[in-house]
C-alpha cells in the first residue's frame, strides 16, 4: 500500500469513512429493528406457550363435573397435581381450578387446597365471561396477588358445557422477554456482519480510489512533462470513461505538441530563408557587390520576399484573432457569382504563367448569400491559391464554379494537381499542417486552410475535401438570400 493512501482528508479516508459509518448505522439500527421483532415474537410465543399449559389442564379436568370428584378419583388427582407442579416449576406460576357448581364458586389451588371464591366486580365479570366460553387475560384482578400477576382464564368444559375454569396466575417479570438479552444474543451476529461490511467497504473504495489514483498519478506525469504515460483501466463506468478520456486527451496534445514543433520548425525556416535572402542582396547592394543596373532587379527580390513575410504574419494574426473570438462577422447579402469572378480576376496572372486552362461555371444570374463578403473573399482566395499552387506545370485545367440548390449556394474548386496523400487528408484542416513537407519554401505556412474552416464555422458551415491522383476538390455552401436593396460590388482582396 502507498504511502498517504490513508492521509486525514484524502479520498480513501473519505470515502472508507462515509462507508463505514453507513454499515455501522444500518447495522445498528437492523440489529435494533431485529430485536425489537424478536421480542415481540418471543413475547407472543411465550405467552402463547403459557396459554397452551393452562388449556391442557383444562383438558384434564374435562373428565370431572366438579372439584368434589377430584379428591375421589386418585389417578386423577395424581397427573393433575403432577401437571400443576411442572407449570409451577418450569413457569413460576401457580394454577387455580373453580367451580361452578351446586351454585358455588369452589377453587382448588397450586397447593390442591380447595376453597370457596369472594366474587367481587371484576373477579365475577372475568369467571363470568369464562363462563359464556371465552379465553380471558386480565392483570391485578385479584388483590390479594398484587399488581403484577397476570391471570390467564381457560374454560373447563364437560360433556361440552363450561362447568369450570383454570385459572393461571404469572407474574409479569416471568411472560416479560428483555429487550437487553436479545441484543445480547444478537451481538456475534452483528460484529461478525460488521466486520464483513468494513471488509467490504475496504475493497470497495480501493476498487473506486484506485483507478482516480491512477488517473490522478498520470496527469501529476503529464504536467511533468512525461506525456507517454497512458492510463489503463478495465473498472467500467464513468471511471473508464474518465482514463479514455483522458487517454484521448494525451494523444490529441501530444499530436498537437508534435504540430506545434513542426510548426515552429516550419515558421522558422519560412522567417530565415526570406531574412536570409533579404540580407544578402541588401549586404551586397551595400558593399557595391551588385551593380547600379542591376540594382532594381534585385530589389524587387527583396520586395517579394517582405511581401511573403507579410503574408505570414497576417495569417497568423487572423488565426488568432478567429480562435480568440475577435474576428466579428460583418454579413450582408452579396453576389457570389461576382465574387468568384474577381478572385478569378486576380489569380489570372499566376493561372497565365503555368499555362493553364480555366472551366468557370458560373451562372450569368446573380446568386446572393448572406455572409460576410471580407471573410468569404479570403476563404475563396485561399482555395483558389492552393489549387493554382499545385497545378501542374503543363497540362494544367483550374475548374470552379456557383450553383443555387435549394436554399444553399454551393462553391467548388477543382485542380487537376497529384492530389493528396490519403494519410494527410485527416489532417489537411489542422493548424500548421502541410501536407507537401518535401517543398517547404515558397508553399505558405500551413494555416490557409484552418483559417478557411474556422471563418465557415462560423458562418455555420463547413468546408469538404475530396481528392485523387489527378484530382482536388474543395467545396463549401452558404445560405441563399434574396437580392439587396441596393447591390454594392465585393471588395477585391489581394493574392494570398
Amino acid at each position: 500500500m502507498r504511502k498517504g493512501r490513508l492521509r486525514r482528508g484524502g479520498l480513501f479516508f473519505r470515502m472508507f469513512s462515509a462507508f463505514s459509518v453507513t454499515i455501522l448505522a444500518i447495522i445498528v439500527v437492523f440489529t435494533g429493528i431485529l430485536a425489537m421483532s424478536l421480542q415481540q415474537a418471543r413475547q407472543s410465543s411465550y405467552e402463547n406457550e403459557v396459554l397452551s399449559q393452562a388449556r391442557e389442564v383444562a383438558s384434564y379436568m374435562s373428565y370431572m363435573n366438579q372439584l368434589s370428584y377430584f379428591s375421589q378419583d386418585t389417578s386423577m388427582r395424581y397427573f393433575i397435581s403432577e401437571k400443576i407442579t411442572s407449570i409451577r416449576d418450569d413457569y413460576q406460576a401457580d394454577i387455580w381450578l373453580v367451580s361452578y357448581a351446586s351454585g358455588r364458586v369452589q377453587c382448588l389451588d397450586s397447593n390442591l387446597n380447595t376453597s370457596e371464591v369472594t366474587l367481587s366486580g371484576p373477579v365475577f365479570e372475568l369467571l363470568q365471561e369464562i363462563r359464556s366460553g371465552k379465553e380471558m387475560r386480565a392483570q391485578g384482578i385479584f388483590q390479594e396477588l398484587g399488581s403484577n400477576i397476570v391471570t390467564i382464564g381457560v374454560p373447563w368444559k364437560y360433556a361440552g358445557k363450561v362447568v369450570g375454569a383454570v385459572l393461571l396466575h404469572i407474574s409479569v417479570e416471568s411472560l416479560r422477554v428483555h429487550y437487553g438479552q436479545l441484543l445480547w444474543q444478537l451481538a456475534p451476529t452483528a460484529l461478525l456482519a460488521l466486520v464483513l461490511g468494513m471488509v467490504l467497504c475496504w475493497w470497495v473504495t480501493v476498487s473506486q480510489t484506485r483507478p482516480i489514483r491512477d488517473i490522478n498519478l498520470a496527469m501529476r506525469d503529464f504536467g511533468q512533462g512525461k506525456s507517454e504515460r497512458r492510463i489503463h483501466l478495465d473498472c467500467g463506468g464513468e471511471v473508464q470513461e474518465l482514463g479514455e478520456s483522458f487517454n484521448r486527451m494525451a494523444d490529441e496534445l501530444e499530436r498537437q505538441e508534435e504540430t506545434r514543433r513542426s510548426f515552429v520548425a516550419n515558421v522558422s525556416h519560412e522567417l530565415r530563408s526570406p531574412l536570409t535572402s533579404m540580407r544578402g542582396y541588401v549586404e551586397a547592394l551595400l558593399d557595391g557587390t551588385i551593380s547600379p543596373e542591376d540594382s532594381h532587379r534585385y530589389l524587387q527580390v527583396v520586395m517579394d520576399e517582405t511581401m511573403r513575410l507579410t503574408d505570414l504574419v497576417r495569417d497568423l494574426l487572423d488565426l488568432s484573432r478567429i480562435e480568440s473570438g475577435k474576428f466579428p462577422l460583418n454579413k450582408s447579402a452579396f453576389d457570389m457569382c461576382e465574387l468568384m469572378r474577381r478572385t478569378l480576376i486576380n489569380y489570372a496572372q499566376r493561372i497565365d504563367r503555368k499555362n493553364a486552362h480555366v472551366e468557370a461555371e458560373i451562372p450569368d444570374v446573380p446568386c446572393f448569400v448572406e455572409a460576410d463578403v471580407n471573410r468569404i473573399s479570403q476563404v475563396l482566395s485561399n482555395i483558389v491559391d492552393n489549387a493554382v499552387k499545385f497545378l501542374p506545370e503543363t497540362g494544367g485545367v483550374l475548374k470552379l464554379g456557383v450553383e443555387k440548390l435549394d436554399a444553399n449556394v454551393s462553391i467548388w474548386v477543382q485542380d487537376n494537381g497529384s492530389g493528396i496523400a490519403p494519410e494527410d487528408m485527416p489532417h489537411i484542416f489542422e493548424r500548421f499542417y502541410k501536407a507537401d513537407k518535401a517543398h517547404t519554401a515558397g508553399m505558405g505556412t500551413g494555416l490557409g486552410l484552418a483559417i478557411c474552416q474556422r471563418i465557415l464555422e462560423q458562418h455555420g458551415s463547413k468546408i469538404e475535401a475530396r481528392s485523387k491522383p489527378g484530382e482536388t476538390v474543395f467545396s463549401f455552401s452558404l445560405p441563399a438570400a434574396d437580392a439587396p436593396a441596393r447591390i454594392e460590388p465585393p471588395r477585391e482582396k489581394s493574392e494570398s
